[in-house]
């Protein structure tokens, strides 16, 4: 069959070095690629919309913060499945209004900009 343990193949490493924004360096570890700096030299990362699963996983999280992170994924994803369309829709309202409260700071941010160009 494969060799078990070998180096991983140049697709494999291209397809990780996509996902996480990096490359694969020599020691076959992720090297983030350095990203934009804002103006107070902190990097600016970008953050898609929370999804209502990440919301009621981070808050289960925050209850139980001694057991083990995994431990508490397939805790919540067993309880997920449990719940009904009215338990998930308070997570679906607190995502909306996350991706709103998102949109506006893009928006706010863009129009900022935009009034500096003026000046």
């Amino acid at each position: 069959m494969g060799n078990t343990g070998s180096a991983q193949s140049k697709t494999q490493k291209r397809r990780l070095s996509d996902n996480v924004g990096g490359h694969i360096g020599r020691n076959g570890k992720v090297v983030r690629a350095p990203g934009r700096r804002g103006l107070n030299g902190q990097e600016l990362i970008k953050f898609r919309a929370t999804n209502p699963f990440i919301i009621f996983y981070l808050r289960l999280r925050s209850k139980r913060p001694k057991d083990h992170v995994t431990v508490i994924a397939r805790t919540a994803g067993k309880l997920w499945s449990q719940m009904t369309s009215e338990q998930r829709k308070k997570y679906i309202d607190l995502a909306n209004a996350e991706k709103r409260r998102r949109e506006e700071q893009k928006r706010k941010r863009k129009s900022r900009r935009k009034n500096r160009r003026r000046l």
